[in-house]
């Protein structure tokens, strides 16, 4: 028996608002679920690289919030021109700075670190104050941040961590920040720092060293341009092999020596790493006045 026309009817309207509902409406709504939910999460984890109001987190906000909105900061503060410069945002900085003693370890250390990036010596006396936190995470931080302001006046606590700290991290950062500070007065140790127990110490004592002009280390140097040095270090990747040789190039040009000189054009002509091959030529080329 054949259906009748009404029956029909009704048979493809079915049909149309099936196919409607199968190939428009589930996938409409799903997709305005979808904006919807990502727009929520937008809005909850939103950072804001506004530096007043990310010290105004640290001042108020809840507990996670402080240490974060003080770690953004650090982050915010590689760009120049999100640096504020006026004193009130600048002595907020130093108050809560040192109300931060008493908070969580990472509200401070992360402070101490924006205050190292701006490179700002008006933060160099309290940062130097840092250096005797009890907490290690803290007083790391404020070691870090000396060196980065190069402020001179944190030279002698920092010579007396790396002598008595029995922390390596430690002793190694405030090595690196003796050799970003510069102060003459610190080559004596320096140079005995070139027979540390700790490669990572020898290293950097002679960069600092080759950074003063001093000549001292520059057999450590042209080691670190050498990569069969390096593979005797399973713990350092190619990457940092080759992070490595860039800096040892890089201080290499602070230096006139004929050792150093032929280890760069060895690398300019034929390392494996193409950005080594060409920074070594540029500082053969600018610095040892030599054309390949």
């Amino acid at each position: 028996m054949s259906e009748t026309p009404e029956i029909l009817s009704k048979k493809e309207s079915t049909r149309i608002y099936t196919l409607f509902y199968s190939f428009f409406l589930i996938p409409f709504m799903i997709a305005i679920f979808g904006a919807v939910f990502f727009l929520l999460f937008r809005f909850i984890t939103f950072e804001t690289d506004d530096a007043s109001a990310l010290l105004n987190q640290v001042k108020i906000g809840s507990a996670s919030k402080r240490w974060q909105s003080a770690f953004e900061l650090s982050k915010v503060f590689n760009n120049p021109d999100k640096i504020p410069t006026d004193i009130s945002f600048k002595n907020q900085m130093v108050s809560s700075y040192n109300h931060a003693i008493h908070d969580d370890p990472l509200v401070r250390a992360y402070l101490a670190l924006a205050m190292g990036v701006t490179q700002d010596n008006f933060y160099a006396t309290v940062l130097v104050d840092g250096l005797n936190d009890e907490n290690r995470e803290s007083r790391l931080a404020a070691v870090q941040a000396v060196g980065m302001i190069g402020t001179s006046a944190a030279s002698p606590k920092l010579k007396e961590l790396v002598q008595d700290s029995n922390f390596p991290q430690e002793r190694l950062a405030s090595t690196i920040a003796l050799g970003l500070i510069g102060d003459e007065e610190s080559i004596p140790l320096l140079r005995e720092l070139l027979e540390d127990e700790e490669p990572n110490i020898q290293w950097d004592a002679a960069i600092g060293l080759a950074k003063m002009g001093d000549s001292t280390g520059a057999f450590i140097i042209e080691s670190l341009m050498d990569r069969h040095y390096l593979s005797a270090f399973p713990q350092v990747d190619e990457s940092e092999k080759n992070q490595a040789i860039l800096i040892a190039i890089e201080v290499a040009s602070f230096l006139k020596n004929d050792r150093l000189e032929n280890k760069l054009i060895s690398l300019a002509e034929s390392d494996e790493n193409l950005k080594i091959r060409d920074a070594a030529m540029k500082t053969l080329e600018s610095a040892y006045n030599r054309v390949l």
